[in-house]
């Protein structure tokens, strides 16, 4: 069973911001590419004392492609055209500017460091003779962390003629900051002009930097800037008892689960950056066994939000715990703190040698097979992605691997509206922007769901927690009703695909139904209104899904069975059924899953695999501190074999959506409980595993391990 609830990133959203309904997709955007395919670093050459000669990016646009460049202006369209080149036989053409600063540029932040030399240069071609010289330069927009936009020439050249002239200038930045984007702009913004043979070349060695992390091991006798969260427990240094060394620190007189140590990170943890965790607990003798985890809260404008960064893990008396974990911070915060607290309970326990150290950037492969590309012609491979994923070596990822997205978190109804009349459309706006901008579709999820619903939906006029009256399901109906309006009057004609109810069967129930406050309000007719209404407000074109989790076993599915097609008969417009699969390596059968989709399809719908992972363990309580390589050939194996059974559905299957880019950013890391898993194709470094290569090219996967078969 999987509750969505428990994901990561699953946040209490505050202070976003509010757009028009129309929204900013009312302009034309150009499609950017689906991958990024330019050449990858050379390692460094030392010319002379001081200074190297590394090659960090190159940009032909060989594979008929953008490179991961964009349009910059609201009317700009990019591609990649044969009619002129530089080199080889591709260059990128900037049209439909209307302004002298429109045209092509790329994202640099990922790439450069601050007071670090760099030498960029490129190839332009103006599009046409002009009886007034242009201006052409390369430019750099630079946003300092809490400054003012500037905007840097690195090279420059006036011309009134088509031959294609070189820019080339030196670049450094110092300090943080928020973007740095590298564009090309010519003065008249009547003329198109191609770029090619963009080179970024770091001149000057990397600076010795500072550590980026925290070691707290309290054997200097002070609590190390570890304080009391809540102000009414106790957080001392004790030499009672230490995992290393010989103190730690010990925490009393808890009031609250939520009470603990906390230590301040803001000086520490950077947006949009990524850090390992890891921390050892231990209860304080005469304690009772508890579960302990490790927390953030971020506070923004006023507003606090709560992730947990590594799961409740099972603490005693008798030794040292290990709570480890990773964590990107991708939201804006005035200030960040880490802290510990328990499940239930309030006891007594100590924490010893805590680190919080940064991950080094991640990169992608860029010279290994699309994945979608793999399944050309059969279906769309989708991936789950919160708004930072549209970022860095994220984004690089899904523009490469992906023709469809869905958002993990930020679609939900309490993300959208947390209270009511109250939207926060910014993470939402964020992500389909992403997708309209490369040119990938988008599911949506979800517009009806029992849980990440914000209390208020559940509550009478009166504010009190509702009965079953007639009363208050025309209330429930109504606000129903106006959370679907008011999302697809904002995405109508963009979002392709909407979950528009989300497990709705129990089949626990005599009845198969999941008696949720729907439920138990309005019946079965919440269900009904919700897909009638979706019709209306998101139009004949979008297709509406009911989805749910565990449909290949026969008696849960039979129940989903017999609501859709009872729905049908009442002519609710239901296009198709999403499942979840949430699988594991040993169970269930590809058989099963398969039966299932035949089962729907005989129905005259479609099927799509809506949030597929693989996880690891056979049960909920196993944990390995490492992952044996033998578990990750068998998910490789099974990987290929579940994908071939999709091929062999492709004529009843429209989308495959994998839940999450990488085995970094997965909701099993912490249910059903907090431990390491590689459920998906990528692992956290964004690198391809086994399970990759079993779909892209099976000659690179070992045999499965003797006595193992799928």
């Amino acid at each position: 069973m999987r509750p969505c609830w428990v994901k990561p990133f699953c946040l209490v959203l505050a202070g976003a911001l509010l757009l028009s309904p129309v929204g900013w997709w009312g302009a034309s955007v150009a499609k950017a590419a689906t991958s990024i395919e330019h050449s990858p670093p050379v390692a460094d050459t030392v010319l002379s004392a001081g200074n190297i000669h590394k090659t960090i990016g190159t940009y032909g646009f060989e594979q008929g492609n953008s490179d991961g460049w964009k349009p910059r202006g609201t009317y700009t369209q990019i591609a990649s055209v044969t009619e002129a080149a530089y080199g080889g036989t591709h260059s990128l053409k900037a049209t439909a500017r209307t302004a002298a600063w429109n045209g092509a540029e790329l994202d640099v932040k990922s790439l450069l460091q601050p007071d670090v030399e760099y030498e960029i240069s490129g190839y332009v071609k103006l599009d046409g003779h002009s009886a007034v010289p242009s201006m052409v330069k390369l430019t750099v927009e630079q946003q300092p962390t809490g400054g003012t936009t500037t905007w840097k020439t690195v090279a420059q050249t006036e011309t009134a003629d088509t031959s294609w002239i070189k820019l080339q200038g030196k670049y450094t930045f110092t300090g943080g900051m928020d973007a740095l984007k590298l564009y090309v702009e010519s003065s008249n913004p009547a003329q198109a002009y191609y770029v090619d043979e963009v080179e970024i070349t770091q001149v000057s060695k990397t600076p010795t930097e500072p550590a980026n992390g925290i070691v707290s091991g309290f054997e200097d006798g002070t609590a190390q800037g570890w304080v009391s969260r809540m102000g009414a427990e106790t957080v001392q240094v004790s030499n009672a008892d230490a995992r290393t060394g010989s103190y730690s620190l010990l925490t009393t007189g808890r009031q609250k689960t939520y009470a603990g140590p906390k230590l301040d990170v803001t000086a520490t943890m950077q947006k949009g950056s990524r850090y390992t965790v890891s921390a050892w607990v231990k209860l304080a003798p005469g304690e009772q066994p508890a579960k302990v985890r490790l927390s953030i809260q971020r506070d923004h404008q006023g507003d606090s939000a709560y992730e947990t960064v590594v799961g409740d893990t099972a603490t005693t008396t008798g030794g040292w715990m290990h709570l480890s974990g990773t964590y990107t911070l991708a939201h804006d915060a005035d200030t960040v703190s880490m802290y510990l607290e328990t499940a239930e309970g309030t006891s007594s326990f100590y924490m010893d040698d805590f680190e919080l150290s940064l991950v080094p950037p991640l990169a992608i492969e860029k010279d290994i097979p699309s994945l979608h590309g793999l399944y050309g012609g059969q279906f769309s491979i989708g991936t789950a992605i919160e708004a930072f994923q549209t970022e860095g070596a994220y984004g690089e990822l899904v523009q490469k691997h992906f023709n469809s997205v869905v958002a993990g978190n930020a679609m939900k109804p309490i993300s959208l509206q947390p209270s009511e009349g109250q939207f926060h459309w910014e993470e939402a706006d964020q992500i389909v922007q992403f997708a309209r901008q490369h040119g990938l579709e988008i599911r949506f999820h979800t517009l009806v769901w029992h849980n990440q619903t914000g209390d208020w939906m559940f509550k009478d006029k009166n504010g009190q927690p509702m009965t079953p009256t007639a009363e208050n399901k025309k209330l429930l109906l109504d606000r129903l009703e106006t959370h679907i309006r008011a999302v697809a009057a904002r995405y109508k004609n963009v979002i392709t695909d909407w979950d528009v109810v989300n497990e709705v069967i129990d089949p626990d129930q005599p009845d198969g139904m999941r008696r949720s406050k729907w439920y138990q309000i309005t019946g079965t007719d919440y269900i009904e209104k919700a897909f009638r209404v979706t019709r209306e407000a998101a139009g004949p074109n979008a297709r509406l899904f009911i989805n749910d989790y565990n449909t290949h076993e026969p008696k849960k599915r039979d129940f989903l069975y017999n609501l859709v097609r009872d729905l049908l008969a009442k002519g609710v417009p239901i296009d198709g059924v999403g499942h979840q699969s949430h699988i594991r390596l040993e169970f269930p059968a590809i058989s099963e899953i398969e039966q299932s989709i035949e089962k729907f399809a005989s129905l005259g719908l479609d099927n799509q695999i809506t949030e597929l992972d693989m996880g690891l363990y056979s049960n909920d309580t196993d944990r390995y501190e490492t992952i044996p390589e033998s578990m990750l050939i068998r998910q490789a194996h099974r990987y290929r074999a579940l994908f071939d059974m999709f091929s062999r559905q492709q004529n009843h299957i429209s989308n495959v959506t994998i839940w999450g880019t990488d085995d970094g950013n997965t909701w099993l890391s912490t249910f059903p409980i907090a431990r390491l898993d590689k459920p998906l194709l990528f692992d956290e470094r964004l690198k391809a595993k086994y399970a990759y290569w079993a779909l892209a090219d099976s000659s690179k996967v070992p045999p499965l391990p003797a006595g193992n078969n799928q």
